[in-house]
């Protein structure tokens, strides 16, 4: 009789493990993925950081009919020079591949354009230079 005790014991803790794991897993399952961001610096031919500068991202997929999804977007930089742009949904979940996306700037008579390459849920950079 004393055996069977033995082995019930062994059976309940065996459930209650699984069950940690299993909510373990779970949990896990259910983290927030990093999000995909987009921070542009824009400097003059001198090197200076440009601050209140105008800054616009335009994008447009190559194939519209199975890819709907453009980017037209803007911002003025800080007073560091840097604009940041939140570019998480424009991804979907499992979406591979990079984006490339046109960055335009403006500052009272000074323009200038980059191309940018956004990998998802990366902080992405580029130096946007106004001329």
């Amino acid at each position: 009789m004393q055996m069977y005790k033995k082995i019930k014991l062994f059976v309940k803790a065996s459930k209650a493990i699984m069950m940690c794991c299993a909510f373990l897993l779970a949990l896990m399952a259910c983290k927030e993925a990093p999000p995909t961001t987009l921070e542009v610096l824009v400097v003059n031919a001198n090197g200076t950081q440009m601050a209140n500068a105008k800054v616009w991202l335009v994008a447009e997929p190559t194939d519209t009919a199975h890819n709907a999804i453009a980017v037209n977007d803007s911002t003025t930089s800080d007073l560091n020079g840097k604009a940041y742009f939140d570019l998480s949904d424009f991804y979907q979940p499992g979406q591979l591949g990079v984006m490339q996306i046109k960055v335009k700037g403006f500052y009272f008579g000074l323009t200038g354009e980059s191309i940018a390459e956004i990998i998802e849920q990366q902080r992405n950079k580029v130096l946007l230079l106004l001329e």
